[in-house]
């Protein structure tokens, strides 16, 4: 059960203990990131009292009540911004409205990653990164956006790589491309004519294919050796795109991050190496 939830449904507390759980509900982050001590002391009690509280709860320590107190809170939060996230823009929405249910929306594209995609998949995927000579990223219109911070990412850890939005550069990227090469296809539809044509360029001639896109059935995935997803979420104002390159940037960022941690120094040095100020570049 929440300790949340049976802190504020358990019976027959003593004053004191009461003062703990009321103290707790009402600042549970704090509470969570603070010694049985410093609890005793904001709470004018002492540390047997909590101690008796968490055996009441059914938890044999302070430390198992924090962890669990930690754990709860992260689904607390969760479930708060997967509430907001299936809230449509209205009309009447107040600019406050507007900034939680958007904020929500991308949150939950963020959050959505471990539970639509194994790890396994993101392992492989990282695998054929460290084999590839060259990343080719292809995307159109705000999937093109993804491309281009991908690339960038690319350069900075000293690896060639590419990245298309129009259709003669990808068709002729695609025709020309190789085996060595592992190849991109980013599109949240996973229906973009653009990407679906080249996906079958490259797929006849056996260059490895990762898809980014939506976790819907769609035609792209048939297509690409290994598919990472991305939430897919209706709304107005096509919030979805929105949310989707959001999602879809978390996707690259993960795969770098992880690809850069396989040889850390290395490539901690190249990033050095790689890094422009932008306020001294005149310079």
């Amino acid at each position: 059960m929440n300790l949340l939830l049976e802190m504020r449904e358990v019976k027959d507390l003593t004053p004191s203990e009461r003062q703990v759980v009321k103290y707790i509900l009402e600042n549970p982050e704090e509470a969570a990131g603070i010694g049985i001590s410093e609890l005793a002391k904001k709470t004018y009690t002492s540390t047997s009292t909590i101690m008796r509280l968490c055996k009441r709860l059914g938890i044999d320590g302070f430390v198992e009540f924090r962890q669990n107190l930690v754990r709860d809170l992260d689904i607390y939060h969760r479930t708060s911004i997967l509430a907001k996230a299936r809230e449509s823009i209205e009309k009447t929405d107040s600019i406050e409205d507007i900034i939680e249910k958007v904020s929500s929306y991308n949150a939950k594209s963020i959050i959505d990653f471990k539970e639509l995609n194994k790890v396994s998949v993101v392992k492989s995927v990282i695998d054929l990164m460290t084999k590839a000579e060259c990343f080719d990223f292809y995307g159109v219109d705000t999937s093109n956006l993804v491309a281009q911070d991908a690339k960038l990412k690319a350069m900075r850890l000293g690896i060639f790589a590419t990245a298309y939005d129009h259709f003669i550069e990808m068709t002729i990227a695609s025709r020309i491309s190789n085996k060595k090469r592992l190849a991109f296809m980013i599109s949240y539809s996973g229906e973009t004519l653009d990407i679906i044509k080249c996906a079958k360029i490259l797929g006849s001639k056996g260059v490895p294919t990762v898809s980014i896109t939506c976790d819907k059935p769609n035609s792209l995935c048939s297509l690409c050796d290994y598919n990472l997803f991305v939430s897919s979420m209706e709304s107005v104002f096509r919030m979805n795109s929105r949310s989707g390159r959001i999602g879809s940037l978390n996707v690259i960022d993960i795969l770098f991050t992880a690809y850069a941690n396989l040889n850390y120094e290395r490539n901690v040095e190249m990033l050095k190496r790689t890094y422009v100020d932008e306020i001294n570049r005149s310079k």
